[in-house]
């Protein structure tokens, strides 16, 4: 397809699935989506490119961690425009960092990835079944394990994401809300009383109402809440690792309980004139395995998949199925947007050999190899793109379910 001068850019929102390490994908893919805009913008007067506007990012876990530096790089702060240059440096930047950098971290992150390979394959650890090595996040153990890393010249940023972002957003205190051209919208769970949330820049803006009008049935055990830092460290919070992090008085753990990552919200109460026309999703989970998982390992692996998989297709079908609304009856719906749903995903080899444990394996070669293999599938797509697939066909490695 070719987009003439007068033609009008298609609103894009990019969906970025958590999974550990495994987002360093996201990173590769998120790169280039930005370097895409880059080539956009230097060749305003182009009448062959490909339009998109990049209006909305969302995230859960890891996935929110992509989706915020990109989205903070974009933002408008202290009287200057944001760029998709900023958000390529932040985003690298700050992934550099979350890796293992110094020889303790890189010690520490084979004992810890060890354990957890030592648990899938069920192979004792001194002597001991690896599930020992399981520690209540509050309890006196993790305390002590915590407290000894700065003694062991641990940087703080590798084990606390809230400093890392801190440090990231410098600026987040500054940023320009009424003047954002792109939403970011974090997906969390709290955990007392049972409500998927979601962390949402809109909320924070001051004329927030033009945009968006709160739903006239609400619903009890959802509930959106205004971005912040804190917000975006709680969606990334694993419970066998650390206490539920809190924020507004409120506890909260890993978004993957809920939304991995947030959808609805893209269309929910918002004016026709400000739903994407697509969302791309990064999907992080393979949707299919070539053959039931048998061995411990497939079986940790493929639950932890399928976890966050479900969550996600729920809000992918809501999509769908609003579309087949607007087609089928039209009437009160025709003021509505059809949304097209794609999806960017790992090769079939990768997918399969990548496992739970490998989750959690911050060694930079790891990393690396995750995001040159985005980069490369995002380029390729992005050339392709509009004439690529849509979910839920694209989700698939094999066109049709396997019967066994």
């Amino acid at each position: 397809m070719t987009d003439g001068p007068n033609e009008k850019k298609k609103k894009v929102a990019v969906a970025c699935q958590g999974g550990g390490i495994h987002a360093s994908f996201s990173v590769g893919v998120l790169v280039e989506i930005l370097k895409a805009i880059e080539q956009q913008n230097k060749a305003k007067d182009s009448t062959d490119r490909k339009r998109f506007e990049l209006v909305g990012l969302s995230g859960t876990s890891a996935g929110a961690l992509c989706a915020l530096m990109v989205w903070y790089g974009l933002a408008p702060k202290n009287g200057r425009a944001g760029s998709a240059h900023e958000a390529i440096k932040g985003l690298e930047g700050v992934w550099k960092t979350f890796a293992a950098t110094t020889r303790t971290e890189r010690i520490i992150n084979l004992l810890a990835y060890s354990t957890f390979m030592a648990q899938e394959y069920e192979v004792p650890v001194l002597g001991l079944n690896a599930p020992v090595f399981s520690m209540n996040p509050a309890g006196l153990i993790s305390q002590a394990v915590f407290a000894a890393l700065p003694l062991l010249k641990v940087r703080e940023q590798y084990y606390d994401l809230k400093k890392l972002l801190d440090e990231a957003c410098p600026e987040f205190e500054s940023i320009d809300w009424e003047h954002l051209q792109t939403r970011l919208l974090v997906g969390a769970t709290e955990v007392v009383n049972g409500i998927e949330t979601t962390f949402d820049s809109d909320r924070n803006m001051p004329n927030q109402g033009h945009k968006h009008r709160e739903p006239t049935v609400k619903q009890r055990w959802r509930e959106r809440l205004p971005l912040s830092l804190g917000g975006v460290a709680a969606s990334g919070t694993w419970p066998q690792f650390f206490s539920a992090k809190e924020v507004c008085g409120r506890y909260y753990w890993d978004g993957l309980y809920s939304q991995n990552p947030p959808i609805r919200e893209f269309l929910a109460g918002v004016h026709p004139q400000h739903v994407p026309d697509e969302i791309w999703v990064v999907r992080i989970n393979p949707q299919q395995w070539s053959e039931p998982p048998q061995s411990n390992a497939e079986i940790i692996d493929r639950e932890n998949e399928l976890m966050g998989n479900l969550s996600l297709n729920k809000e992918l079908d809501f999509v769908l199925t609003v579309n087949d609304w607007i087609e089928k009856f039209g009437g009160g719906l025709a003021e509505k947007k059809k949304v097209k749903v794609r999806t960017i995903k790992m090769r079939e080899p990768t997918a399969e050999a990548l496992r739970y444990s490998s989750k959690f394996d911050r060694s930079r070669g790891f990393m690396d190899r995750l995001r040159r293999e985005g980069e490369e599938v995002a380029r390729e797509w992005l050339q392709h793109w509009p004439n690529v697939g849509c979910y839920p066909e694209d989700a698939a490695y094999w066109p049709r379910p396997r019967v066994y």
